[in-house]
């Protein structure tokens, strides 16, 4: 499966050696043969430590008999590259944000995860009968979080692109009825509606079963627009029904009455990280993720693309200012063959992105598949 790595500020893809921003193209020098090794072993370290890396601890993981001094000169030419830089004169080096993509477009998130990860996922997602969609959808946040020591997010999209499984129409008084909407793996969604003429409940029942009957199976948004169309092409045929459907197609419904819902786990995974000693940073970046509209944005604006690649993303856009560290691995998900969300991992950049694109790629197939239940 490919991967699309952004860039902040841009609208680019990962093409080989290219990044595209809009129109212009620019061209970047990739790391090859000894550069490319001593890189991966800076950033591999790096992950792993969280300290900088100096020339002897790569001297010691190299391969070839290379001195100190010659990695030294490989490792100041990735510096000249933009690939690493030394946060003190004493210092070792640590990976650049660039550095982190160079290593994310190496990772290929259609090989399967460790048997342990792969292990733990199913464990979490497959094999219970009868779960709903929230339960689902909450274990898989978990399960991302698990993985990655991370955010794990899951955002699930509107009730419109959701596909119906039943509808049930309860009067509660005159021009007052409650909509029941059950949609696939059990989730419930009901509103009130308020008609400009009353409608029995035998009438609604009837308009229930003709529902039931034509579009069990499609989306939310899709049974509107057909069924207004055959509404005015076919006036004639449906009489008193037409009257009844027209009302409450005009009175919402099938109206996206529910905002998109976010599931998210591992916040506790972000304290005590080195990227994020200072107590205030932590709590600023707390207090905007536990906003679900901004939380919502964020991750709508970095996986664009609907049942697209696997997307990694590193410098997060908006605020706090902080998240231009961080980075989000993520793809859409789908249920009953549409799709129906996005699930990411969210965190600072200095993250193991071999385990998690494989993990999330994984999930996303899962998904895919129908595995869950």
């Amino acid at each position: 499966m490919p991967i699309i790595c952004h860039l902040e500020g841009w609208e680019p893809q990962w093409l080989g050696n290219t990044f595209l921003e809009g129109e212009s193209v620019v061209r970047t020098m990739i790391p090859e043969g000894r550069s490319r090794g001593a890189l991966m072993a800076v950033i591999r370290t790096h992950i792993q430590t969280g300290e900088p890396v100096g020339s002897r601890t790569v001297s010691r993981q190299w391969k070839e008999s290379l001195s100190p001094a010659s990695i030294r000169n490989i490792m100041l030419e990735l510096e000249e590259e933009g690939y690493l830089e030394q946060p003190h004169t004493s210092a070792g080096r640590v990976p650049t944000d660039k550095a982190y993509r160079f290593y994310a477009s190496q990772c290929d998130s259609s090989q399967p995860p460790s048997k342990a990860d792969e292990t733990l996922i199913r464990s979490y997602l497959c094999g219970e009968e009868g779960q709903s969609e929230e339960e689902m959808l909450e274990k898989t946040s978990r399960v991302l979080s698990l993985i990655s020591s991370n955010l794990g997010v899951v955002v699930r999209e509107p009730a419109a692109r959701v596909v119906l499984e039943h509808i049930h129409f309860a009067r509660l008084g005159e021009r007052r009825v409650l909509v029941v909407l059950v949609t696939r793996l059990s989730s419930v969604r009901n509103h009130i509606i308020r008609l400009e003429s009353d409608i029995t409940q035998q009438e609604l029942d009837r308009a229930a079963n003709y529902l039931m009957e034509h579009f069990r199976g499609w989306q939310l948004e899709d049974i509107r627009a057909e069924l207004l169309k055959r509404l005015t092409e076919e006036r004639a045929a449906y009489d008193s029904l037409r009257q009844d459907l027209e009302q409450l197609c005009a009175q919402g419904m099938l109206e996206d009455t529910s905002p998109p819902e976010v599931f998210l786990e591992g916040a506790s995974n972000l304290i005590g990280r080195r990227e994020l000693a200072d107590p205030a940073r932590i709590r600023e970046l707390l207090k905007a993720l536990e906003e679900k509209e901004n939380l919502i944005h964020l991750i709508n604006e970095c996986i664009r693309s609907q049942g697209g690649p696997l997307q990694v993303v590193i410098g997060l856009p908006g605020k706090p200012p902080l998240l231009k560290s961080f980075a989000l691995i993520g793809t859409t998900y789908s249920l009953g063959g549409r799709v129906a969300g996005r699930l990411a991992i969210l965190g600072p950049a200095r993250m193991n992105y071999e385990r998690v694109i494989r993990a999330v790629g994984y999930i996303g197939r899962l998904f895919q598949r129908q595995e869950l239940n």
